[in-house]
């Protein structure tokens, strides 16, 4: 009861700030992803104020301006979330957009994986975002309005081996998103599902956290998975960004944006799996 009468009184001061900004204001997670770093500088180009998060102290820039916000929000800690977003919405009129741009990858066999990972991967992948979403949804549906983008995958569509957990921290984001895109449409709050296959990165290691608990019987399929010999292509940070955006300002009511050419041809290859199962075969036909 303490914590709901909080967030009410947070969301009347929010409403009752006297500071009036007719430019459009974002909150931007994850920002110190390489996608996230894009999303800042492409929000802020476009003359958008930036409220950007990032997980712990560390990853707060050197060099402040005043177009950029940074907080520190822990998406594993609920009441870093509840403490950041209050702060934010006790400080400003408005909220335009959110996007949820944090993200871990998992990998390895399933039985290799620590239940700390486990639940590392769905509280920042999944659980974390729902309170971030559910820590703003108050001051946009009193706006009646605003965009919430959530990062999700390729993976969130369809399944390869060695990423179990990844795959069901996405699809679990997928089926959320869908719902809540009912949810909120009466009251002017669209949904938005960004869906990228491959995103190249500067180091392909650090983008990827290994199961804790090798056992070698795996090393074979884990290592061919790994060889992205059989992945088609990937794409550049900075234009997941700027179809981020594209998404975030169009103005319709579209949910999913699936980005790049292997995403396409994956999903085409699909098909309907659950009629045709011969995907299955061709998947595990790369694996072979």
């Amino acid at each position: 009861m303490k914590r709901l009468k909080t967030e009410i009184k947070g969301v009347r001061k929010f409403m009752n700030n006297s500071k009036s900004d007719s430019r459009k204001k974002v909150l931007i997670i994850g920002a110190n992803s390489q996608v996230g770093s894009q999303l800042v500088d492409k929000f802020s180009a476009e003359g958008w104020v930036v409220f950007a998060t990032v997980s712990s102290k560390k990853g707060l820039p050197k060099t402040k301006t005043t177009e950029v916000n940074y907080f520190v929000l822990n998406l594993q800690k609920p009441k870093s979330i509840f403490k950041t977003i209050s702060r934010l919405i006790k400080r400003e009129d408005k909220i335009d957009a959110l996007i949820n741009s944090a993200g871990l990858v998992f990998s390895g066999p399933i039985e290799s994986f620590s239940e700390e990972q486990i639940r590392r991967q769905m509280e920042v992948n999944f659980f974390g975002v729902v309170a971030v979403i559910k820590a703003i949804l108050p001051v946009m549906r009193h706006q009646k309005s605003g965009v919430i983008a959530n990062v999700s995958s390729l993976c969130g569509l369809l399944a390869f081996p060695m990423l179990s957990i990844y795959h069901a921290s996405k699809w679990a984001l997928e089926g959320f998103s869908e719902s809540i895109y009912y949810e909120l449409q009466e009251f002017g709050i669209q949904i938005k599902l960004i869906e990228p296959g491959g995103i190249k990165q500067n180091s392909y290691e650090p983008a990827i956290e290994f199961a804790k608990n090798p056992i070698e019987e795996y090393e074979r399929l884990r290592n061919k998975v790994h060889s992205t010999n059989w992945f088609p292509s990937f794409t550049e940070p900075q234009q997941v960004a700027t179809i981020i955006y594209e998404a975030t300002t169009d103005g319709t009511n579209r949910l999913r944006y699936l980005i790049g050419s292997e995403s396409k041809a994956f999903i085409s290859e699909r098909g309907n799996v659950i009629e045709n199962e011969r995907y299955l075969q061709d998947m595990k036909n790369r694996f072979n």
